[in-house]
């Protein structure tokens, strides 16, 4: 073709004026800042009451403590690698997750192939939009217990015996909070400890650049 050499030579002059930065995915592609951390009770009334210690309260509190600080933390120096660039906006990140579980039951085998699956393919949610913390912790909350048609699906592909963990990703548009929840179904709960581990962090993105 009698345009081949011209088209070659423009590609190879815009390959050189790329930034080699530019063409490198950013490892890790975000970087993590623990923030708090607390024990929450799964017990019915104290949730539905919201009762101080409860699932439900405390992680409202712990949604308004993060969201009240986000303009004052920083993420770590040097925390992206030497290509990239720490990015905007800073997200809040929650862990809840059972405090102890089950060693043996029914549902074994069962539990164990699913927590491989959904590890590497968690299930997810939203993006849901909430006009406060206890609005959002009441979504969470109405999820995992099976309410409305995400609360369904949930039940639906992390059934039986087999227990979620929940991974909810935060950020504020104007004055709403948007939030995303990823589920990873795995062994299930000692209902006798009946209690979460409920943590709290911030999270900025890597991206090319710098």
């Amino acid at each position: 073709m009698p345009n081949t050499p011209f088209r070659l030579a423009v590609a190879l002059a815009l390959c050189v004026g790329i930034p080699a930065w530019s063409q490198q995915p950013c490892t890790p592609h975000h970087v993590d800042l623990p923030k708090e951390q607390t024990t929450a009770s799964a017990s019915f009334w104290p949730n539905l009451t919201k009762s101080p210690g409860s699932l439900r309260a405390e992680l409202s509190r712990l949604l308004r403590n993060a969201r009240e600080q986000i303009t004052e933390v920083k993420p770590p120096s040097n925390a992206c690698s030497p290509i990239c660039r720490v990015a905007g906006p800073t997200h809040i990140q929650f862990r809840v997750a059972p405090v102890k579980f089950l060693r043996s039951y029914a549902d074994f085998d069962k539990c164990d192939e699913r927590l491989r699956q959904t590890s590497s393919q968690p299930l997810r949610f939203g993006p849901h939009r909430a006009r406060s913390a206890d609005e959002l912790a009441a979504w969470l909350s109405d999820v995992s217990q099976g309410e409305g048609q995400e609360g369904a699906v949930l039940y639906q592909k992390c059934g039986g015996k087999c227990s979620p963990r929940y991974f909810m990703d935060v950020f504020q548009d104007a004055d709403r909070f948007v939030a995303t929840l990823e589920v990873v179904c795995g062994h299930a709960r000692d209902k006798a400890a009946n209690s979460y581990t409920v943590a709290s962090g911030y999270r900025w993105a890597c991206e090319p650049g710098q």
